[in-house]
């Protein structure tokens, strides 16, 4: 992970941060990238295939709707974390804004009302990559599916 931008390109994150008070960079945003790898990641594991995860390598190869919401986490993060001095008990408002816009966009691609899609537009298929004939018993097993004297070997 020495790459400083993952899912998100400072352009990306800079766009949630007003350039006059906050800039993200290289130095400030390198933990906060793989924080939000690691966060995005482990939310769509169920929704996408780890080959389809495993090649959102760099900004470029991320469809934009992942790099929007890395950029919101990224942007939440280093907010938080450069205003954390003022107050010891309360994380800034806009940080957890964003940081619950992002949270809210995970569960709603999870749950099916957001759709990933790539760069030509076309919706970049979810799941396991297992189908249901991958197993058995399935819906085209005829029943009954075990019996008992069956010998498992």
């Amino acid at each position: 992970m020495a790459d400083t931008e993952l899912l998100a390109s400072l352009n990306d994150v800079n766009g949630w941060l007003t350039s006059d008070k906050l800039e993200a960079t290289p130095a400030n945003s390198a933990q906060p990238q793989i924080e939000a790898w690691r966060l995005i990641r482990g939310q769509l594991a169920s929704s996408f295939t780890p080959v389809t995860l495993a090649s959102w390598v760099d900004p470029n190869s991320t469809p934009d709707l992942i790099r929007s919401i890395a950029g919101r986490l990224i942007a939440a993060y280093i907010y938080r974390s450069t205003y954390a001095a003022e107050s010891d008990t309360t994380i800034p408002a806009y940080a957890q804004e964003l940081y619950n816009e992002a949270v809210s966009m995970l569960a709603d691609i999870r749950s099916g009302n957001l759709t990933v899609v790539d760069v030509s537009g076309n919706p970049i298929t979810g799941g396991t990559g297992f189908a249901n004939t991958d197993f058995l018993p399935n819906n085209t097993t005829t029943p009954p599916y075990f019996t008992m004297d069956q010998v498992f070997g």
